[in-house]
Parts: structure tokens; sequence; C-alpha cells
């Protein structure tokens, strides 16, 4: 689960089939001293076509003493606002209770309300080069492949009715491939068939000016496997030399052939070269006849009287 130490109690998950999704940590995160508020970066795996839901749970340790305020949790896909829900002290049931966001709501002209659950969805890439093709896919790429949840603090004041949502959700993503370059952007959101809903009723609220706005933003990026690789999130697989059990047939053959080749080769080279020894001076012995007769000797006397053996080296 995604906490910040810095405003305890607020807990938040990506789910998926009410499992969370493993978090990975952000490589690259570091404290920013200037940030206007506290925030926490998340990495998770997505997988194609799978539903997933976001998941918040207030705890006991969370300080709702001041001035009697309510939270604001706004979810944010892909960059777009698509759903807010208020939680108050008396909903947090001391810790258990577990606020799911499931998708998007949406209005028809009638009046019927419906579900459109959360869905990750693969990117594909094609080859446009227009610019105003690569213009417009770069602001969808910008925020693509991202979750983000931002809490504030705030006084309620009243309820009302839900505006509309008009339906206008993708269902796929294809992007140009310029428009992609350098980022490791894998997936994006889709949204599942309408499901009916119950009536949505909008909760007004004011901020409290002393907090500036929000308190607190979670962010999961979601990313295929191959993805995360690529970004370093996880390491990467090591490569390992192929197996005789892994290769086909036909590659087993080809290998048999080669090898019996080399042995064939080899062989020629070891017959053709059978007792033959390369001596210095380009002179070659036979060892496979009688050795050659030993080179005369010539005796050598000195005055003192002794002997010594001398070869003629200008003999053939």
């Amino acid at each position: 689960m995604a906490i910040n130490e810095d405003v305890p109690g607020i807990e938040v998950t990506v789910r998926c089939n009410k499992q969370p999704l493993v978090e990975l940590d952000d490589p690259n995160a570091h404290d920013d001293d200037i940030a206007p508020h506290p925030s926490t970066t998340k990495y998770i795996e997505c997988v194609d076509d799978t539903e997933f839901e976001v998941a918040i749970r207030v705890g006991s340790d969370y300080l709702w003493d001041y001035r009697d305020h309510v939270l604001v949790a706004r979810v944010r896909v892909d960059g777009k606002t698509v759903r807010g829900t208020v939680i108050r002290r008396a909903d947090t049931d001391h810790g258990r209770q577990v606020f799911r966001i499931k998708g998007r709501h949406v209005g028809s002209a009638s009046g019927s309300w419906y579900l459109r659950r959360f869905k990750f969805a693969p990117v594909k890439t094609i080859d446009d080069a227009r610019k105003e093709r690569v213009q417009s896919d770069l602001e969808v790429a910008k925020d693509l492949g991202t979750i983000e949840v931002i809490f504030r603090r705030a006084i309620e004041c009243g309820r009302g009715d839900h505006r509309r949502h008009g339906d206008t959700a993708p269902e796929t993503f294809e992007l140009a491939e310029k428009s992609l370059k350098g980022k490791a952007v894998s997936h994006g959101t889709s949204y599942g068939s309408r499901e009916r809903a119950s009536r949505q009723l909008a909760i007004h609220t004011l901020d409290i000016p002393e907090d500036h706005g929000s308190i607190l933003s979670v962010k999961f990026m979601y990313r295929s496997k191959d993805a995360l690789k690529r970004e370093l999130i996880i390491p990467r697989s090591p490569s390992r030399s192929p197996t005789i059990a892994a290769l086909t047939p036909a590659e087993r053959d080809r290998l048999a052939r080669e090898r019996l080749d080399e042995l064939r080769e080899q062989k020629l080279k070891r017959e053709d070269g059978k007792g033959l020894i390369k001596r210095e001076f380009g002179e070659t012995l036979d060892l496979t006849k009688d050795p050659p007769p030993a080179r005369p000797t010539k005796k050598h006397r000195f005055r003192d009287g002794r002997e010594v053996d001398v070869v003629d080296l200008t003999d053939d």
C-alpha cells in the first residue's frame, strides 16, 4: 500500500481481482523541498484488458480533529479527473472501511446512471509522421499510464444534483510512434461496458484556506513487465544460452552435421601430416623411415693434450 509518513493514516492501493498489486519504488524519487504538498510515487505492473479499482482506507491514526473537516479524494487517470469521493470521520469505521473507486460514472439524458469499470488497455503504435497527428498524440501520451489520488481537507456545505459526465472515454489507444519516443509507456485506461448504477449526488465543499490546496497526492505509474524492465524498475532477465532440449529437431540436426564436418576435417589434417615433424631451417624428417645416420664427428686436440668432438655444420 502507498502511504506517506508526512500524512499518517491514509493508504491507497490499486487492486485487480480484489488483490492489491505489488508496488515498486521509483529509483529516481527524491525529496522535493519546494513541492506544494507531500507526495508518494509507486510503479505497478499491469496486464492487458484487466479490470482494476482504486482502494482508499483512512486509518484511526489520521487526525480528524481539525475544524471537523471531511477528506475529499479526487481520482485522476491518465491526467483526467474521473471520480471524486468525500470521506467523513463517521464513515471510516475506526479505520476498517475501504472506499473503492471502480470506474467512471456516466449519466444519460433520461437521468439514468451507469458505471464503466477501469481497464488496462495496451498502447499500439502506428507509423504516422504527420505533424498534426504527432502533436495531438503527444498531448495524449503526456500523462498516459498514471493513476493519481489527490487529497484535500474541506468543510462540507450541502448536497445537490451531480453533473452528468459525457461518455467519451477512448476504447483503444493507437498513437503515432514518434509521440512515444523516449517514453516507456505501454498502457492506458479504457472503460468496460455500461452497468446500471445508482443515482449520483454531488457534495458541495469549501477548502480549508490555511491548507493552501491539497495535503497529499499518491501516484501510481502502471506499466507492462517489459516496460518496467526498460525503465530499470525491475532487473532485466539474464540472457541464457539455449540448451539442447530447447532446440527444434531441425536445429539439432544442423548442429550434428556441423559437428560431424568438424571431426572429419580434423581427421584429414591428422592423416595428411602423420609422422612428419617440421624442423628449423625448413628441414623435414620422415619418422616413418629409419633414422638417418649420425653425422661424422672430428677430433680436435689442444696443445695440453685434451681432445674435443667437432661437428662440421657445413655438411649436408
